[in-house]
């Protein structure tokens, strides 16, 4: 069964509310005691179109009722077999949607503006949704989480597939890297909070704040938000700047604040409990070129170090590293899959470049280097493995071959399990859904 991940649940659930507001509602189709609404599949169907995705709409449609129909059915079966989800707990899961989606509007009034309700309205609203998605989540997992498969499972699962269907695997690569940052000289530090400091004057004197950060932060993320960050939570930001923000009381300004993008100057704008709204100005310091030389020659003689075998790249990444992939030992994770393997396609161009012209197990020469939030440094990027694209093969592609033969048993345990409890349970669906199920909905 093709199942939505929770973020994108919650954004259609979202369309699906602001698409019922607008529009004459009805019920498409019955799963015991649960309903499905007419607007929250031509809500999701709204919400996919404008995300760009194109395709029969009778199809598109049949396909997230289907999806419907299975979730409405997890849930109606977690209260048969009574499955416990406390108050709590669905309070904490709607928080977490309304966070987020409060840090990408900009702010809880916006939010509320949006829908023309209270934030408390809003999570009403939720509060049964949310709640028969945990109930699905904790039903689902109980059908699969037994679901286990041999090395003779998946040598069977692999030889059952034609020679010539036999997928081919791209070329990938797994790489890691260590970073050095300039350390920012006494006299840059000083021109930097001087600055900051004429800021926290001027607003003492009567200026906005938020217009002086319009003007002159360089966190552009806020800055055209007259540099608020929306309600954040502990945990959301960096240590030096959550520590600083949560000591503030409403309109108060911190001291200068140093953190690994600069340094800062916050005002409270709003507190509710343990979150906090807050404005605040960055400025990102400029490397001397003596810092930099510096940098780049700490870099060099790490290399040396290892080159030496006095310490491996990765033991080196742990200890030197400025960047958090040194949590990792320097290993690159990659955002589109969860694991270290990268595609030609998905690696940054700069990191492709690097590894060109290197073997397997050798690293690059100090190269320059920009991170994300524009801070200028060195790098050393080593090529831990390269797999040439070549047909998918047991020897080199098990990992893969295994996770496609347990999905595989996985679904075919869930449509048993939806095959088993459609005939128990009362289901009804309009007739004007005429679709090509991929389960059968009716007994």
């Amino acid at each position: 069964m093709k199942t939505i991940s929770l973020t994108l649940f919650f954004v259609l659930c979202l369309s699906s509310i602001a698409f019922a507001q607008k529009t004459i509602d009805g019920v498409v189709a019955i799963v015991g005691d649960k309903i499905i609404l007419h607007s929250a599949i031509e809500g999701q169907y709204s919400q996919l179109v404008t995300q760009g995705v194109i395709g029969d709409p009778l199809q598109t449609k049949c396909q997230l009722l289907e999806e419907q129909l299975y979730q409405k059915l997890l849930a109606h079966q977690a209260e048969v077999d009574s499955v416990q989800v406390t108050e709590m707990e669905v309070s904490d899961a709607i928080n977490q949607r309304i966070q987020y989606f409060v840090s990408q509007i900009g702010s809880e009034q916006k939010l509320e503006e949006y829908f023309g309700k209270s934030i408390n309205q809003i999570k009403d609203e939720f509060r049964s949704v949310f709640k028969d998605q945990i109930l699905a989540q904790r039903m689902e997992s109980s059908i699969s989480s037994n679901v286990t498969i041999t090395p003779e499972d998946v040598r069977l699962f692999f030889n059952k597939i034609p020679e010539d269907s036999l997928p081919i695997i791209p070329l990938e690569m797994e790489v890691s890297q260590l970073v050095i940052l300039p350390k920012v000289d006494a006299k840059e530090k000083t021109r930097i909070e001087m600055k900051l400091v004429e800021f926290k004057n001027r607003v003492l004197s009567g200026e906005d704040f938020g217009i002086l950060a319009t003007l002159y932060s360089q966190d552009p993320g806020s800055a055209k938000k007259n540099g608020e960050l929306g309600f954040m939570s502990r945990g959301m930001l960096v240590p030096e700047f959550e520590a600083a923000a949560f000591r503030l009381q409403e309109g108060e300004l911190s001291d200068v604040i140093q953190t690994k993008f600069g340094f800062h100057l916050i005002q409270m704008i709003e507190r509710r409990g343990e979150q906090v709204n807050v404005r605040h100005i960055l400025i990102k310091p400029n490397p001397t070129e003596l810092a930099m030389f510096k940098a780049k020659s700490k870099l060099d003689s790490i290399l040396n170090l290892i080159s030496l075998d006095s310490i491996s790249f990765e033991a080196a990444a742990i200890k030197f590293s400025d960047d958090d992939s040194k949590n990792n030992g320097g290993l690159l994770i990659n955002p589109q899959t969860g694991t270290s393997s990268f595609t030609k396609e998905e690696l940054d161009p700069s990191i492709l470049f690097a590894v060109n012209n290197i073997s397997q197990g050798e690293y690059s020469e100090s190269l320059s280097y920009t991170t994300l939030d524009d801070r200028k440094g060195y790098r050393s990027i080593r090529l831990n493995k390269k797999t040439n694209s070549h047909i998918a093969n047991l020897t080199d592609d098990y990992d893969k071959i295994y996770n496609a033969a347990l999905q595989e048993k996985k679904s075919s345990v869930t449509k048993d399990w939806i095959k088993e409890k459609v005939e128990k349970t009362y289901i009804k669906i309009q007739p004007n859904y005429t679709c090509d199920w991929e389960n059968n909905w009716s007994k």
